[in-house]
């Protein structure tokens, strides 16, 4: 592998949960931090990789658009996946600062995304429910509503989802406010924003810097496990030559939830 690179990866994970049907399974996409980012000729090796893994949902973590590069590379991605996956999203820090989140919200509409906004959805696969939440980033308080509190804001949506007994998924831009996702019933909570910690070192270093955590984050990306709770945080799309992603290729992450039983 190069050191500094813009060649996709796919990294799988697989879940066993009791609350799948035997012999089933749900496969999921996740997308985040794309930035805008484009990959080959309008965005086709992405939306390729993302038509073979044949998903059951795309999940979009934030920072899909970005508040300086224009949003081409998010419009060919949207456009060319659409249809394939029912797709949820939440908002990451860079949407907010556009300074146009409406606009943002609109634009991802416009390609049969959901948004989830504090507030959760019950899916069903293939007689597997789902229930599938989603917060909007911090940075809201910042750019749309001084008042905003992400943890108060969670405890009236989510509360309510103890003792529910469906596979539970949240999905969070952030990953350093995982304290807080644990006070929840979720099973699984999955997120992006730190870009894979931009410098690697396999089986030695897992992430050099990270948004929010500084140098050598704690969460830097992969699958980390909280008793009952299992965090999978995305290393990400971008690729920006002012920041080299150093053995740390951009991914594409697929969760597959299987049946304990099968």
């Amino acid at each position: 592998m190069a050191s500094s690179c813009k060649t996709l990866s796919v990294e799988s994970y697989a879940i066993k949960t009791p609350l799948i049907e035997k012999g089933d399974t749900v496969k999921i996409i996740l997308l985040s931090d794309l930035h805008s980012t484009i990959f080959g000729k309008n965005q086709s090796p992405l939306i390729e990789m993302v038509k073979e893994q044949n998903p059951d949902l795309i999940l979009l973590t934030g920072d899909i658009i970005d508040d300086k590069v224009p949003n081409l590379g998010t419009e060919l991605l949207l456009s060319g996946i659409n249809g394939i996956a029912p797709m949820y999203y939440v908002t990451g820090n860079h949407e907010y600062r556009t300074r146009n989140i409406e606009k943002v919200r609109e634009l991802i509409r416009s390609y049969n995304v959901s948004i989830l906004s504090d507030a959760y959805v019950k899916i069903d696969v293939r007689n597997n429910e789902i229930v599938l939440a989603g917060i909007d980033d911090p940075d809201k308080r910042y750019y749309e509503t001084p008042e905003y509190d992400q943890a108060a804001s969670m405890e009236n949506a989510f509360r309510e989802l103890d003792g529910v007994k469906s596979y539970k998924i949240l999905i969070a831009h952030r990953p350093e406010n995982i304290e807080t996702y644990r006070k929840y019933s979720f099973d699984l909570v999955l997120s992006g924003h730190t870009h894979g910690g931009q410098v690697r070192i396999p089986h030695i270093l897992n992430g050099l810097i990270a948004p929010n955590q500084g140098f050598f984050p704690k969460y830097g990306g992969g699958l980390y496990k909280h008793e009952n709770l299992t965090h999978i945080i995305s290393r990400g799309l971008s690729v920006n030559p002012l920041l080299p992603r150093i053995f740390n290729p951009p991914e594409l992450v697929v969760v597959i939830l299987k049946s304990s039983g099968s």
